[in-house]
């Protein structure tokens, strides 16, 4: 049976309340204003940009309807040892940023992943070294 004091009732209610979000706000806001529902409000901002020539919101519906694309690094291909030691791998990547193949921006993307592999690698290795430790402390202690 759950405890009385945690449940709520009719006299027992949370005296703070979350309220509107922002966004219902406006739009109730915009409703009492204009009288004019969600749809009803986009409808009229798009015929004012547009009858009345407003660039600054034609350029607001414009990155509404299509946005901008994001920036993509772009692909590249060069030799890389993918077996090889990370020295290898690195000094690949550094090779290639030397020939040109690589744009020095990417060449850094690439050795901050071979980093990070590099980062998770050592606390895999960390964690079975410890669990190794731990089992040999729990045989010893039998």
């Amino acid at each position: 049976m759950s405890n009385e004091a945690t449940r709520f009732s009719a006299d027992r209610q949370p005296t703070r309340r979350r309220g509107k979000e922002l966004r219902t706000r406006i739009l109730e806001a915009i409703k009492e204003e204009t009288k004019l529902n969600e749809k009803g409000f986009y409808k009229q901002v798009a015929k004012m940009a547009i009858t009345n020539g407003e660039t600054l919101m034609m350029k607001e519906l414009l990155t509404r309807v299509a946005p901008a694309a994001k920036p993509v690094a772009p692909a590249v291909q060069f030799d890389f040892p993918e077996n090889g030691t990370p020295v290898a791998q690195v000094d690949a990547v550094l090779r290639a940023v030397a020939a040109g193949k690589v744009s020095p921006d990417v060449g850094q993307q690439l050795v901050s992943m071979i980093r990070g592999k590099l980062d998770v690698l050592e606390i895999s290795e960390l964690a079975d070294r410890l669990a190794a430790v731990e089992k040999a402390l729990a045989a010893q202690g039998k």
